[in-house]
């Protein structure tokens, strides 16, 4: 008589051990990305990677397990490519100009992330808010490490490179508003990031 298998419910079968988590966390981490915290269901996540949702709570316990590994790893792909641009050839400006743009490209709908974790933060325990804040602090201070290294080589003014980073990012923001009419202040990615970018260069200009 032939074995049935004893490999228990929601358990993924060996050779899809190895995709199945990633899988789950690039799904994840845009259907939070798109609707926010509340909106998404690990019912929809499952349905969204074609698999049950047993399977997902073999890999993460809880919805705030996925969340929270979500949120890291979209973090580490955002720092990874922040890092590779802002290491790159050319002047400071339009390296960050670069930077600016590939952010403000994100379609308009997507939540941007502070707002997902907040609606989030309720269900997070401090273990998982410590790891998130962790994540986002990695990002901002790879920023801020440029702006200090172009303040040091004289490129931009002595600054405190802190300030400059986190205004930066938070004129970024102004990329998505809109005008009394709902029509969009800026045209497209690029004319938001340029003028983010002119901006803040603009009162950090070297004095030579």
């Amino acid at each position: 008589m032939r074995n049935r298998s004893t490999r228990p419910p929601g358990r993924p079968r060996q050779s899809e051990q190895r995709s199945t988590p990633d899988m789950i966390l690039r799904t994840a981490a845009h259907l939070f990305m798109e609707s926010g915290y509340d909106a998404v269901s690990v019912d929809a996540m499952a349905e969204a990677v074609g698999i049950t949702k047993a399977s997902i709570y073999y890999y993460f316990p809880t919805k705030s397990d996925v969340f929270t590994a979500a949120m890291e790893a979209l973090m580490v792909t955002i720092h990874r490519e922040s890092k590779r641009i802002l290491d790159g050839p050319g002047p400071f400006g339009d390296r960050l100009r670069a930077l600016a743009a590939g952010r403000l490209a994100v379609a308009e709908t997507r939540f941007d992330y502070d707002r997902v974790l907040a609606e989030a933060d309720p269900q997070l325990t401090p273990g998982q808010r410590e790891r998130l804040q962790e994540a986002m602090h990695r990002v901002s201070g790879l920023i801020v490490d440029a702006f200090r290294v172009e303040s040091q080589k004289g490129t931009i003014r002595p600054t405190n490179a802190d300030f400059a980073a986190h205004a930066f990012l938070a004129l970024l923001n102004v990329g998505y508003a809109r005008k009394p009419d709902g029509s969009r202040i800026f045209a497209n990615a690029q004319d938001a990031a340029d003028a983010v970018v002119s901006l803040v260069l603009s009162g950090l200009s070297s004095p030579g």
